[in-house]
């Protein structure tokens, strides 16, 4: 079943999540999560089709206790107190330029138990880690169309199953190490990365988020390729005793005072035999970022999921499911402006019956204005696309003005769904009253 995102009036919600996303989604039963991520995966994988793409994954909490007394039928959450759900989506990124393209997958559940004391020793399968197998695996079947695909991860997907698991013919991981594992013949990854040499050294700009600030970061490089072993505590199936992996350490020089050093070991199944090889997987892994953005815009202002008045669990859930969506065009959008997205095309997150009410809009934005104010972008392109959803949230066109960010997109992409609505059914009505007057 298609899914399209459509409107409601803001005034009749709490959260931008519900204006900009919902619509008659979260109350129609019909239309369920599944639908919402299918839909989406599959134009994710006409804008991967050809690519090598990263598939970046993650888990966030989505936290109700402010409105408990309004919900229905949620779990607990990270703090084993508060009530909410989880969400674990899989975005697609284009692996040269770090554009993002959309959404392969995503895993949405509520905590219905607590840890045991063997929850350790339980397989895979019974745990909440297996979501990192299974979305990634959803992710890749999504995705046929793309060239090749990297299932990347932080810490917390530094699990043996997805090393062993999910590396395939044109499918590869890249993942932080979390644990110091084990090796093949003895010593440990962290004991084999310090008795050898540094390769060389690397230079890039970190972002800036709470508690750190943005600052450029001068790294010495190291790497080696490891047999890292099952671990003592395996969780089933048969799973090999080892698994060969090419494992890449970055480790900031002279970080500035107070700051907390970076220090990265990526493990992958790429190959890295060179410095070349390893400076190339650190620039993979920084993609990550694309994922924190989708999150920040999910749970800010911008859409403000944790507002939303909707009170079951089911309804929730597929509000969660459709603000992924959203959260993921809104970041398209900003990162389409200008000549980022001259080479790509508005239906990366335009669906056909929206093409028109955008042609039109278009017209009517450039019309009448003074050259400053026109659209410079080729047509039909998701340049020519952003810069009539910024107009809509109240960016004035003039490149002297900051450029449009995701609270001007959200706004304008709310004000978009609901002409797109109202235009699509005035052409309904037309053609009805055409065939009426054609049969009397």
């Amino acid at each position: 079943m298609a899914a399209h995102l459509s409107a409601v009036p803001r005034r009749f919600t709490e959260s931008r999540s519900e204006a900009v996303g919902a619509g008659r989604f979260f109350r129609n039963a019909k239309v369920t999560v599944a639908a919402i991520l299918a839909a989406a995966a599959a134009k994710a994988d006409r804008a991967a089709a050809g690519r090598d793409v990263l598939v970046i994954q993650d888990t966030t909490e989505i936290n109700y206790q402010a409105k408990a007394g309004r919900k229905t039928g949620l779990g607990k959450v990270g703090n084993g107190a508060d009530v909410g759900l989880f969400a674990h989506p899989a975005i697609v990124v284009d692996a040269e330029d770090g554009a993002l393209l959309g959404l392969a997958a995503a895993a949405i559940w509520s905590r219905e138990r607590v840890k045991g004391p063997d929850y350790r020793l339980l397989p895979i399968e019974e745990k909440e880690s297996h979501r990192w197998l299974d979305t990634a695996r959803s992710a890749v079947e999504a995705l046929p169309s793309a060239a090749g695909v990297t299932i990347v991860a932080d810490r917390e997907g530094d699990i043996y199953e997805v090393l062993a698991r999910l590396p395939g013919p044109t499918t590869h991981v890249l993942v932080r190490l979390c644990r110091n594992r084990r090796l093949a013949g003895g010593g440990t990854v962290r004991d084999a990365l310090a008795a050898g040499s540094t390769a060389g050294r690397v230079r890039f700009d970190i972002p800036a988020r709470p508690g750190r600030q943005a600052r450029e970061v001068v790294a010495d490089i190291r790497f080696a390729r490891l047999h890292v072993v099952r671990p003592k505590t395996r969780s089933g199936g048969a799973d090999p005793a080892s698994v060969p992996v090419h494992v890449v350490e970055i480790v900031e020089v002279d970080p500035p005072a107070g700051a907390e050093p970076i220090h990265w070991e990526l493990v992958t199944s790429h190959p890295v035999e060179t410095v070349a090889d390893a400076l190339r997987i650190v620039a993979l892994y920084r993609r990550r970022w694309g994922i924190e953005q989708v999150f920040r815009t999910m749970k800010s202002q911008i859409l403000a999921i944790e507002d939303a008045l909707l009170e079951t669990r089911e309804a929730l859930e597929r509000l969660t499911a459709a603000t992924l969506v959203v959260a993921s065009q809104v970041m398209q959008l900003v990162q389409g402006r200008d000549q980022a997205g001259a080479a790509r095309k508005a239906e990366v997150v335009f669906d056909p019956p929206q093409q028109a009410p955008l042609a039109a809009l278009a017209q009517r934005l450039d019309h009448g204005r003074t050259r400053k104010q026109q659209n410079p972008h080729p047509p039909q392109s998701l340049a020519w696309a952003a810069w009539i959803i910024a107009r809509l949230g109240g960016w004035t066109g003039y490149a002297s003005e900051r450029p449009p960010g995701p609270v001007t997109m959200a706004r304008g992409l709310e004000r978009f769904q609901a002409i797109a609505e109202g235009f699509n059914l005035a052409a309904q009505l037309n053609t009805s009253i055409k065939n009426n007057v054609c049969k009397r």
